[in-house]
């Protein structure tokens, strides 16, 4: 079956979350993602099904619920045909680059990162307005390293870095991976397969001198953000159901006085991911992985 993008069903959850995104001009759509937010998934999709059956085709309420309809969606291959029509069918609307970004996100999930690049790089070039440039830097950045193109990657990131100024938390994110560039400028190490033949005089040394052993290397771990809130108790309730589903959590507070519902660390991305599915079917909502803190 030939599609824009090769993909596998998983949770749309597995992606990281694009940044607020433009206010949803149906209330029963706000409505219908707060539900999302508290875990009732399938609460929020029925009203957003709703929406689309009422709604006249190629109007902008229809459009906007089309794409509801896929960031809702309990699996990445149903999100994938819905954000599909939406890049494809109605790119001049306002939720294409969101659409475009999402497939991102969900080819990244499904370990196909030449088309996730494709898709963050489309976006970052058919629409150079976008506030989503530099989400999708970053994207297409994480995809280039994992094609073997570091190179790409680290310019992609240093316009990620660029593109979202005052974005702390995002910020942070690009950091984290655009630390794998330190080294790739590295001088090359000296040539020591050929040494001048020892002098007649050459005095040896009595002993060797030690070498210090090289500190142990501390592998990135990795959390899984299931809420972000401004209400305390709609944290602790939702900590508390995380707790329940036998995953660590904990809440952390940031600057901007959002409470964020964290649950890990894992030590490795993709056991992060796996935490990912986990969380969804036992608290719903939409958690994705970040760098732990």
């Amino acid at each position: 079956m030939s599609r824009l993008v090769k993909l596998v069903a998983v949770p749309l959850c597995a992606c990281v979350a694009v940044p607020t995104l433009q206010a949803q001009d149906s209330p029963a759509l706000r409505g219908a993602i707060q539900l999302a937010a508290e875990g009732r998934g399938d609460s929020a999709r029925r009203i957003v099904a709703a929406e689309l059956a009422r709604a006249k085709p190629g109007d902008p309420a229809y459009v906007e619920a089309l794409f509801w309809r896929g960031r809702l969606a309990a699996t990445g291959d149903s999100a994938e045909l819905d954000l599909r029509r939406v890049a494809i069918e109605y790119s001049t609307s306002r939720w294409a680059d969101q659409a475009l970004l999402q497939l991102a996100q969900l080819a990244m999930a499904a370990g196909n990162s030449p088309g996730a690049l494709q898709l963050a790089e489309r976006l970052r070039n058919d629409y150079p307005t976008s506030t989503l440039r530099g989400r999708a830097a970053l994207w297409a950045g994480r995809a280039a390293f994992e094609v073997g193109d570091p190179a790409t990657a680290c310019a992609l990131l240093d316009s990620a870095r660029t593109e979202s100024a005052g974005e702390v938390e995002f910020l942070n994110q690009v950091a984290f991976y655009h630390g794998r560039c330190a080294g790739l400028a590295a001088p090359a190490p000296p040539d020591t397969t050929r040494t001048a033949a020892p002098s007649a005089t050459a005095v040896k040394p009595a002993r060797a001198e030690s070498v210090a052993a090289p500190a142990p290397h501390h592998a990135p771990q990795f959390e899984v953000q299931v809420t972000a809130t401004r209400a305390s108790g709609t944290a602790q309730s939702v900590l508390a159901r995380v707790a329940r589903s036998g995953e660590r959590a904990r809440i952390v507070k940031g600057a901007d006085g959002l409470l964020r519902v964290r649950a890990g660390p894992y030590p490795t991305e993709r056991e992060a991911a796996a935490a990912v599915t986990r969380l969804k079917k036992a608290v719903g909502g939409h958690p994705f992985v970040v760098p732990a803190s």
